[in-house]
């Protein structure tokens, strides 16, 4: 009987020890140890006029202010209750940025700018998609941040 017992710890054991090490992700990102991407996100109100060039469709403008990224999106048309988020997903020098509104629908839509700013990134080249709340490809950049 204590074979037994010993021989179904021992299994368990090694159980235990396979899944956690299969399961952990792994990474080779420059950007290794983000758990959490400090990021904000700013909306305009309403704009009474669309910024040029072409106001029926939205843009995307990158800027880097040292190892800050602002991702803008210029001449969003969504929805006039807009709550606008951001998530971000970040695989090396790779940065995709999803919008998303969080507000209860509304019977009006208007025009934003709308600004999301991501914190601290590693210096280095990046390529940055955004995409929008309908799941549509705003624009598709690369920029340089920091050094």
């Amino acid at each position: 009987m204590k074979k037994i017992n010993h021989l179904i710890f021992l299994t368990i054991y090694f159980s235990m020890i396979l899944l956690y090490n299969c399961s952990r992700e792994k990474t080779t990102s420059n950007n290794a140890g983000i758990d959490d991407i400090a990021h904000q996100d700013i909306q305009s109100e309403c704009l009474d006029h669309p910024d040029t060039p072409d106001p029926a469709f939205g843009y995307m403008v990158l800027e880097a202010h040292g190892n800050d990224l602002h991702i803008h999106h210029i001449n969003a048309h969504y929805q006039c209750c807009l709550l606008y988020t951001v998530e971000y997903f970040i695989d090396n020098f790779d940065i995709t940025a999803s919008e998303s509104d969080t507000g209860a629908p509304c019977d009006c839509y208007c025009y934003f700018n709308l600004k999301s700013i991501v914190y601290d990134l590693k210096s280095g080249l990046y390529s940055v998609a955004l995409i929008g709340i309908r799941g549509d490809t705003v624009g598709i950049d690369t920029i340089t941040v920091g050094g």
